[in-house]
């Protein structure tokens, strides 16, 4: 193994974590880099290499310590000096299956976690595959995984090596996802509501059968015509244009958001012209569908649709092209995939009806695995953890109202608003979409862990989140729901 060149550090354990307190004549003096290099394997762990000291690139310096667990998930935690005495896991996006320890920003991302001082692990969830392919779900255990277990598997690894590293527990354990790892926040909170101090769940796909079901099934029926696509992604910029000449200025301001979404009402075939730059009659019934909701054979609504204002974001996750299909269209196909093998059903080709899939997600066992629409959080409430839920209203991907339907029925669950929110706040902010994917056209940067920190720590729970423009020059204020 290559000698890294390091500067020689010598601490005591006790400045590695100066909340300890020890007495003076319990701290050993050792090196940081001798520490991490005696680092020893957890259990059912095989460590892929040895831990490695580093004090070079952006990050503090630390010791970086990747595995396998459990034969399936690897994982790489990183474990800095000076620490803070925190612990955090990050989540992981769509079906996950690979380690992103070096994923930019708040969103399953753990660096600007350990700048700060946290020791904070990243892993893959347990499979190796494309964020949207599920082939690797006919393993029953690796599936178990991905649905929940991931949650204790890696808070066991990494308080093992975070005690080793500083010789004690750490003051505070946290979790921070979106998407995916935002339905991992509630299922944390639903299922495990002692194994975080508090949780940072953002645009949760809680509701993986609607959303992933109903939803994703409903866009591909409508954005595909006889197998050909109807709705790509040059349909964007029309779209939007239609949206925004409309509805902008509903919320009182001409600012390019719309940050009261369903205020709005459009019937896009008003917008049908012969030109190019133009919505066919064809879009336009299909846009009207999208936005409207899934109805079933009766005409009823069964699940909400589109938010107005999500245009900024459907080229990336509604409308792709014939040679690259959208995003949440390949997830839409990977999760009926798991729902058809689960119940030895032979796999469609192209979207069910509404019914069919209904009776798909009825009869399958996937549902009750994966979502995270437990409502009743009396035990995580009483536990005196903390649960802070974000979403965009421009979420195109995840439509909002089914969460806020879920936190509704929660505080009903959990003994009214007042006590529910004394242990989880919901934000919903304007003009974001899902999860950082691209900039938003007003101020969307904040970082949930500091919320989270001063609400755990200092008791101080959020009225508002407090967001800043990436050039620094705007600030947005988002109340509490």
């Amino acid at each position: 193994m290559r000698r890294l060149s390091i500067p020689i550090l010598i601490v005591t354990i006790g400045a590695l974590t100066p909340s300890l307190g020890y007495p003076q004549a319990d701290r050993d003096v050792v090196s940081a880099a001798a520490i991490c290099t005696k680092l020893q394997p957890p259990a059912d762990v095989k460590l892929i290499g040895s831990p490695r000291w580093t004090d070079k690139g952006s990050l503090p310096a630390h010791c970086e310590v990747r595995g396998i667990k459990a034969h399936k998930v690897e994982f790489l935690i990183r474990l800095p000096v000076p620490w803070n005495g925190r612990f955090m896991m990050a989540g992981c996006g769509g079906f996950c299956g690979e380690l992103l320890a070096d994923k930019p920003g708040h969103s399953n991302s753990i660096n600007e976690a350990v700048k700060r001082g946290y020791a904070a692990i990243a892993h893959d969830s347990g499979h190796k595959a494309a964020s949207w392919d599920t082939d690797w779900a006919a393993d029953s255990e690796a599936l178990d995984i991905w649905a929940h277990r991931i949650l204790p598997l890696m808070v066991d690894v990494g308080l093992d090596l975070t005690r080793q590293a500083y010789g004690k527990d750490p003051d505070y354990k946290y979790f921070s996802g979106c998407s995916n790892g935002g339905r991992l926040g509630l299922i944390a909170a639903q299922r495990y509501p002692h194994l975080f101090d508090g949780i940072a769940a953002g645009a949760s796909i809680f509701d993986l059968s609607g959303t992933a079901g109903l939803w994703g099934n409903w866009l591909i029926r409508n954005a595909y015509t006889d197998n050909t696509l109807l709705l790509d992604s040059t349909i964007q910029s029309p779209l939007k244009k239609v949206v925004l000449r409309q509805c902008d200025t509903k919320d009182g301001h001409t600012d390019g958001m719309i940050s009261e979404p369903r205020h709005c009402k459009i019937d896009f075939a008003q917008d049908v012209c012969e030109d190019s730059n133009c919505l066919s009659r064809e879009q336009a019934t299909a846009l009207n569908a999208l936005y409207t909701g899934v109805k079933n054979q009766r005409g009823q609504i069964i699940y909400p649709g589109a938010e107005f204002g999500s245009e900024h974001y459907g080229d990336i996750w509604l409308f792709g092209s014939a040679e690259k299909p959208a995003w949440g269209v390949r997830a839409s196909e990977g999760y009926r995939r798991i729902l058809e093998r689960s119940v030895q059903q032979a796999h469609a080709k192209s979207a069910l009806s509404v019914e069919a899939m209904q009776k798909l997600i009825a009869r399958s066992p996937v549902p009750a695995l994966a979502d995270a629409k437990n409502a009743d959080l009396r035990p995580f409430v009483d536990s005196g953890n903390k649960l802070l839920i974000y979403h965009g209203l421009a979420d195109p991907l995840i439509v909002p109202k089914p969460l806020e339907d879920y936190f509704d029925a929660a505080a009903a669950a959990t003994g009214g608003r007042a006590k529910l929110e004394s242990a989880a706040r919901l934000f919903l902010i304007p003009g974001w979409g899902h999860c950082w994917e691209r900039p938003a056209p007003v101020a969307d940067l904040f970082d949930p862990l500091e919320v989270l920190e001063r609400w755990v720590e200092e008791g101080r729970a959020p009225e508002q989140l407090t967001l800043k423009s990436r050039d620094g020059a705007q600030t947005m204020l988002v109340p509490k729901r």
